[in-house]
């Protein structure tokens, strides 16, 4: 499946690996001819529709080659450990969202620390009636989510920490809004704020500011959809409000505390060597969904001239596309295709926290005109 996204260039879905390629449109006639011609008559179309040598022709040969191993089928499936007996988990917790009640019981303290944190302002007292139950535990080094006494998966703790979380999170989104992993067309590396049912996604590497963003703008009259968790859905192309608090890491701890004094007196907890020490803000969300045709990519630089450009779709997707989970369903391939074709990429750069609230502003105020 491909469609164009500029003169030169086309987004490619490979089916079978669920992978997205931007390749331009030489590459893709080229690939779309190579099954149908001998290898020397490749090379010969090659090097006459490129005007390369032989020796290019070859490596181009190579590259399709390898690339096109990508479409056979991927087995995908994880072998889930046999568990004898169950592990107890009587470390319970209730969290409540969107008129959804939670429970959660985890088998130490240790385990509840992976996930807790980030979701105790939604924890609520003990109740008599829950929608759905989770079990998470660890059992000899691997780490288990249980959905209702039926097993979701099972994660190696030392190397597959960060799969385990992004999965939990997929659950507790799924959980929230009554929906499956493959209504939702995509899961963005990215934090979210709104305003009047329109909505910006602010994608970036790490260290360069996103939670620090987020916070800033919901200081100043903004939603926080998500903090480096955005879900859209593919009926309606919103982001939809994951409810996890903002992530402040130490080096913001004195600007955030400016405008939550009461952040202050939250506890920090260490993440790793590249967070370091965080403290868990919790967001200020009144919008549970709104309309998503917007995306950023956030670069801080002290010193710089606070910035807005946009960017082409080429250069947005291949710094969104490597972070980000898009549901292996063909209608949420071709929904992920026609979201990229509404959708407007910028990036920012930014330095002054008040040139950046304008900016902001700026933006939304034409975003309301459309």
């Amino acid at each position: 499946m491909a469609q164009k996204i500029s003169e030169e260039d086309s987004i490619v879905w490979l089916k079978k690996s669920n992978k997205y390629l931007v390749l331009n449109t030489n590459t893709l006639e080229l690939i779309k001819k190579k099954s149908s011609l001998s290898l020397n008559g490749f090379l010969t179309l090659i090097t006459e529709s490129l005007n390369v040598d032989v020796s290019i022709a070859k490596k181009i040969n190579k590259d399709i080659s390898e690339l096109l191993l990508e479409t056979k089928e991927l087995d995908l499936k994880r072998d889930i450990k046999h568990l004898d007996p169950i592990k107890s988990c009587q470390l319970i917790n209730y969290y409540s969202f969107n008129n959804t009640i939670i429970k959660v019981g985890f088998d130490a303290e240790e385990t509840k620390s992976l996930i807790h944190q980030k979701y105790r302002h939604l924890a609520i007292d003990h109740v008599n009636s829950f929608d759905v139950e989770y079990s998470i535990f660890n059992s000899d080094h691997s780490l288990f989510i249980f959905k209702n006494n039926k097993i979701v998966g099972s994660w190696d703790i030392g190397t597959q920490l960060h799969e385990f979380q992004g999965k939990f999170s997929m659950e507790l989104i799924c959980s929230f809004y009554n929906k499956t992993e493959h209504d939702w067309m995509g899961v963005f590396h990215a934090s979210t704020i709104s305003k009047n049912n329109r909505s910006i996604m602010f994608t970036g590497d790490s260290g360069n500011g996103k939670s620090t963003l987020i916070s800033i703008l919901m200081a100043n009259g903004y939603n926080v959809i998500a903090d480096d968790f955005s879900p859209v859905l593919r009926t309606d192309f919103k982001t939809y409000c994951f409810p996890s608090a903002i992530s402040i890491k130490e080096k913001s701890f004195n600007l955030i505390e400016q405008l939550y004094p009461e952040l202050i007196n939250y506890n920090e907890y260490y993440i790793n060597e590249l967070k370091g020490n965080v403290k868990y803000l919790p967001p200020i969300s009144k919008e549970t969904s709104a309309n998503c045709s917007s995306v950023i990519w956030v670069k801080y630089a002290e010193g710089t001239e606070s910035s807005l450009k946009k960017v082409s779709i080429k250069d947005a997707l291949k710094k969104i596309l490597p972070d980000a989970w898009i549901s292996k369903k063909e209608v949420n391939a071709k929904a992920f295709l026609k979201w990229i074709e509404k959708t407007a990429f910028y990036e920012l750069n930014y330095s002054d926290n008040n040139q950046l609230i304008n900016i902001i502003n700026s933006y939304f105020l034409e975003l309301k005109k459309q």
